[in-house]
């Protein structure tokens, strides 16, 4: 059932394409601001002080563009959230795979969620209204490196899936032309 209601090409495609201008947006705030190796820095910061310690060297335009890098990273996990589902559902309904792998679909959230997390602790950090403290810092932390490493996982699968699927068009293609 997930993959007949997630596994379209251009539903796929369209999430990419949501992706990529929101992604786009986000690095162009981040980049004019020179904060863009700041957010992976605080995104791996593991405790209170360091954190603090970071927040405290940044200047205030890193700061603004942390802040207003919010603004469409509120929205962004839907899209790659999206784009990781429906792309996974459909390169497993291409690859004709059991059942079993519908799981990786339904997982295929676990990105988001986890930056949706972490962005409900870090911008109140940004801005201010909120001190560190090493439980919120680590449970971000975490979240980010669960997020990271979950994308990566499927960029891998992604891949190694497209690739599959595409000897198997291959072969099928070859085999009609040598049985017509």
């Amino acid at each position: 059932m997930l993959r007949a209601t997630f596994g379209r090409g251009w539903l796929a495609v369209a999430f990419g394409i949501l992706f990529l201008a929101s992604q786009i947006k986000i690095a162009t705030i981040l980049h004019g601001a020179d904060a863009s190796h700041l957010l992976f820095a605080f995104q791996f910061s593991f405790n209170a002080d360091a954190f603090a310690g970071l927040l405290q060297t940044i200047s205030p335009e890193q700061r603004a563009g942390l802040q207003a890098h919010f603004v469409f990273d509120h929205i962004h996990p839907l899209w790659y959230g999206g784009l990781i589902v429906t792309l996974a559902a459909w390169l497993i309904k291409q690859n004709q795979l059991a059942g079993q792998w519908d799981l990786l679909i339904l997982l295929g959230v676990i990105p988001s969620v986890m930056d949706v997390i972490e962005n409900s602790i870090h911008e109140p950090l940004f801005l201010g209204t909120s001190l560190p403290t090493d439980p919120a810092v680590t449970i971000a932390a975490i979240c980010a490196t669960i997020k990271w490493s979950t994308a990566l996982g499927y960029l891998l699968l992604a891949i190694a899936l497209g690739i599959r699927a595409a000897k198997r068009q291959h072969e099928e293609t070859r085999e009609q032309k040598r049985t017509a």
